[in-house]
């Protein structure tokens, strides 16, 4: 004779249930970031409104309210999403003295994300896009480098720079249509704006290695 225990059988059923909430969840939220980078493409962040995201992803209007309070707070989601998948990526290689395989590989995530850039870099002011990834950037650095002594710039300085160019050599990537290889990219950015930031304001940690 097989005993069923009621307490187990209603733990099942809601873990179940919590399941299928996360699945739907997930979809929901999917759909609003495919529409929103897609109405966005369509006119420009100023000019889409969360009515218009609710409607092309086709959930209710107070629906999109249980997900997201603003606008804003859909593309920050997209943009932390980019940036953890793009960390990830890079590493296994930021310790590397040569950023070139680094920007290749930055190269490589905006070909395979290009509409997501897209809207990043066109709502930038709106998401604070240079200050959070000067956040990611500097964390990065520190693994390898710290700052030189005898600076020509303060850390934050060299940073901003380094963010506000990179962004600068995406977005004229993405507008060009992407006509060089992200292995030509990676090169450039490691001559173009790796190189003199180091020697701006960086320097080796003194154990040459991450600290």
């Amino acid at each position: 004779m097989v005993f069923h225990n009621p307490h187990e059988a209603r733990l099942g059923r809601m873990s179940e249930a919590v399941v299928k909430v996360d699945a739907r969840v997930k979809r929901t939220r999917q759909r609003l970031r495919e529409a929103i980078v897609a109405l966005v493409l369509e006119r420009g962040y100023e000019d889409v409104t969360i009515r218009d995201i609710a409607e092309r992803a086709e959930v209710g209007y107070a629906t999109y309210f249980r997900h997201y309070p603003t606008k804003d707070a859909l593309l920050l989601d997209i943009l932390e999403g980019l940036l953890t998948d793009l960390m990830a990526l890079l590493e296994p290689t930021l310790a590397d003295e040569d950023a070139s395989h680094n920007g290749a590989t930055v190269f490589e995530h905006v070909r395979q994300h290009h509409d997501l850039y897209r809207v990043l870099i066109a709502s930038q002011r709106s998401l604070e896009l240079v200050s959070r990834a000067e956040e990611v950037a500097f964390a990065s650095l520190g693994r390898s480098l710290e700052p030189s002594p005898d600076a020509l710039l303060p850390p934050a300085a060299a940073v901003n720079h380094l963010v506000r160019s990179l962004i600068a050599l995406i977005e004229w990537w993405l507008d060009a249509g992407m006509p060089l290889p992200p292995e030509r990219m990676g090169a450039a950015v490691e001559a173009l704006i790796m190189r003199p930031v180091r020697a701006a304001a960086f320097r080796r940690t003194s154990a040459g290695v991450p600290s």
